[in-house]
């Protein structure tokens, strides 16, 4: 009997140590936009009125034209600004088009390197579209589309240095994209920028 609860003890203190390792990555998404520049008002008259405690509001999910602050690794923090995002990206080149059944879709990205170290990185691998249904889109290469330049193959950003390009995603016909992610490193940093796209 005291074998059995011995065993038993110790198997709980497997779980729970397995339990804690798996749940400390410490990888986080992040939906909402930066907020806003905090503003100082003039200084005026004080009022011996009673004051009320307003709760903040609840932040809003990215968009088209937000902002999300991300950290990748040696020092890197990239101001993120989805400023763009189309449903009907076309070709350059006429006879370039979609594979058969698919779309174009394209969002246009500032990058900004805010931290301290340089962001050496392709972007390419770095984001990635989902629909409503989690279905899941890697970047596609093409040569250059209507919308503008696309966003470079590599970067190497300084402190204080930004990109700003297009990057473009095959879907199923009709394009349902409701939401693009982008990660630093490649994919493999903690945090994750996502914006809602519909």
């Amino acid at each position: 009997m005291r074998t059995r609860i011995a065993t038993t003890a110790v198997a709980a203190a497997a779980l729970t140590a397995l339990t804690a390792c798996s749940s400390g990555s410490g990888s986080t998404v992040k939906t909402a936009p930066d907020k806003p520049a905090a503003t100082t008002a003039a200084a005026g008259p004080t009022t011996a009125a009673p004051t009320t405690t307003t709760p903040a509001p609840r932040p809003t999910a990215a968009a088209v034209g937000d902002t999300v602050t991300v950290s990748g690794d040696g020092g890197v923090k990239l101001a993120i600004t989805l400023k763009k995002w189309t449903d009907t990206a076309r070709s350059t080149d006429e006879y370039f088009t979609p594979d058969p059944g698919k779309a174009w879709v394209a969002g246009q990205f500032e990058i900004r390197n805010v931290g301290t170290g340089v962001y050496d990185d392709s972007p390419g691998n770095c984001v990635q579209a989902a629909d409503a249904q989690g279905q899941r889109f890697d970047e596609t290469l093409v040569d250059a589309i209507t919308a503008g330049p696309l966003m470079p193959p590599e970067l190497k950003l300084p402190p204080g240095d930004v990109a700003l390009g297009w990057l473009v995603f095959q879907v199923p016909k009709p394009p349902a994209v409701t939401r693009v992610q982008y990660t630093p490193n490649s994919g493999f940093a903690e945090e994750t920028a996502q914006w809602t796209t519909k």
